[in-house]
């Protein structure tokens, strides 16, 4: 009877796993070439941008402002970082806290009336809007 019963548990356990929802969009191929260096400057200088995390699907909003400071807001407040833009066109983001105070570069693609922002593991597709707006 042990064995019968948890032979039942195993089973309506299995039947009630599927495939996890996905964490956020999938990190795919872009559809044409990355902004150069000097279009990323362009568009996200003196801009705010946002969107969701990939991974969590938090909204978040990031100022970058001329000189290489920068303002992060997430759901659980507002961090100082800095940013750069390399020589191939990534930017370059490292935060107080966030991303464990790592720099983190992605590239940046042209999607329609977004823009989308992906390395190796990650992706996010934010609106550009002037000024600061946090």
């Amino acid at each position: 009877m042990k064995k019968f019963l948890l032979c039942a548990s195993v089973l309506a356990v299995s039947a009630c796993a599927g495939q996890p929802e996905p964490l956020g969009p999938p990190v795919t191929l872009p559809s044409g070439p990355a902004l150069t260096g000097a279009e990323v400057r362009s568009l996200v200088v003196g801009n705010t941008a946002t969107g969701q995390m990939s991974g969590s699907q938090a909204t978040y909003t990031m100022y970058v402002a001329p000189g290489g400071a920068a303002e992060l807001k997430r759901p659980t407040g507002i961090e100082k970082g800095v940013w750069q833009i390399t020589q191939d066109g990534q930017l370059c983001m490292k935060w107080e806290l966030f991303r464990d105070s790592e720099n983190y570069c992605q590239n940046v693609y042209r999607e329609g009336a977004v823009y989308k922002f992906r390395n190796n593991t990650s992706v996010e597709l934010l609106t550009i809007a002037p000024g600061r707006k946090l």
